[in-house]
């Protein structure tokens, strides 16, 4: 009898009925995420991947292949996911040990973080003027290199040549925060 309910409305979701999808979801949702939880031990997480489970099914409805039945499906899907996230935790955990391994043990502090944020502004400023200039529209206003030559009249070369400078002096005075320096011109900059 549930087989039939689920090619019901399985068929129903692929003509577009959302009825139907509603009745899946409130049928499924509530045991997929506690099975997800069991795998991933994080239920806020569970919840995010069933909701892009049933989204993803919503999206791809007409293309929908199921060749076992849907409850099979749909646990077989949300294992895979659980899988594929808690890999992506590792690669992450591994990625976030990494760097802080190459940051003193006392920068966890935000003072001192406040501190070396402050240093970086100091030391650009302190960059000569046109140096300075070019270095801001590019890392600041997010400018590209052709858009700073234009603007200030200069060649792109000219532009390649100060931004270089710039990052080799804030590279030689933050040396030992090299890891940061990067993070900090690439991310908020």
């Amino acid at each position: 009898m549930k087989d039939k309910t689920d090619a019901k409305i399985l068929s129903g979701i692929r003509r577009g009925d959302s009825k139907s999808f509603d009745l899946l979801f409130d049928n499924y949702y509530d045991r997929l995420c506690n099975y997800v939880t069991s795998i991933i031990q994080n239920n806020e997480a569970a919840e995010d991947i069933i909701q892009d489970l049933f989204a993803n099914m919503w999206v791809n409805r007409k293309r929908l292949s199921v060749q076992v039945s849907l409850k099979s499906y749909l646990f077989r899907s949300s294992y895979n996911a659980s899988l594929d996230y808690l890999k992506h935790l590792k690669v992450e955990n591994r990625y976030q040990t990494g760097i802080s391994e190459q940051f003193p043990p006392s920068f966890n502090d935000s003072l001192e973080f406040l501190e070396l944020l402050e240093s970086m502004e100091e030391s650009i400023e302190q960059l000569p003027e046109q140096c300075k200039v070019i270095f801001k529209l590019s890392r600041f206003e997010q400018l590209k290199y052709r858009e700073i030559a234009e603007k200030l009249s200069v060649s792109e070369n000219t532009v390649d040549t100060q931004i270089r400078r710039a990052l080799k002096k804030l590279r030689e005075d933050f040396k030992d925060y090299l890891a940061l320096l990067l993070i900090f011109l690439r991310i908020f900059f």
